[in-house]
């Protein structure tokens, strides 16, 4: 039986959460989960486009870490650019009142998993098992899994905690 969702609660864990598609709703089509390709996002955000805005705040997901100690909550998000991370790091501060310097921004799925041993240095004394990846990438979360001993939630668990 999994134990997930009691070091979700546990006031010990250190909660690591992806934006796209976990703090931020993926609603970015007219009927489509997304409407833009890479490029033409990427060309968007340089431009200056903030695609991170209220509208995309999942409440449960605010509902969930209003109890929560926000020291403890961390933030680790693939950007094409830095522009894309100031936007990530103003919406996950903005409406999850996440620190910002509690958001990390990374080239590539693959450097997650460094950025969230760098966090659990910050933390010697916490089991790493109360280190928790929230995401809802597969991949990430398998990376994460089968090299360290962090835990891994994807955010289907979610939909009824």
């Amino acid at each position: 039986m999994s134990k997930i969702k009691s070091l979700l609660k546990d006031k010990e864990s250190v909660l690591v959460f992806d934006i796209d598609g976990v703090l931020a709703v993926i609603e970015f089509g007219e009927n489509t989960h997304f409407r833009l390709n890479d490029d033409d996002w990427n060309k968007q955000i340089l431009e200056g486009n903030n695609f991170y805005t209220e509208d995309k705040v999942s409440k449960k997901m605010q509902d969930f870490l209003k109890t929560k100690d926000m020291k403890k909550v961390y933030v680790i998000t693939k950007c094409f650019n830095e522009k894309e991370g100031i936007f990530k790091k103003d919406y996950a501060n903005t409406y999850y009142n996440i620190p910002k310097e509690n958001v990390y921004y990374v080239k590539s799925k693959k450097d997650k998993l460094n950025k969230i041993k760098e966090i659990k240095s910050n933390y010697p004394n916490i089991e790493d098992e109360k280190v928790i990846m929230i995401d809802d990438t597969v991949e990430v979360l398998n990376d994460v899994m089968e090299n360290s001993n962090f835990s891994t939630c994807h955010i289907s668990s979610f939909l009824d905690i």
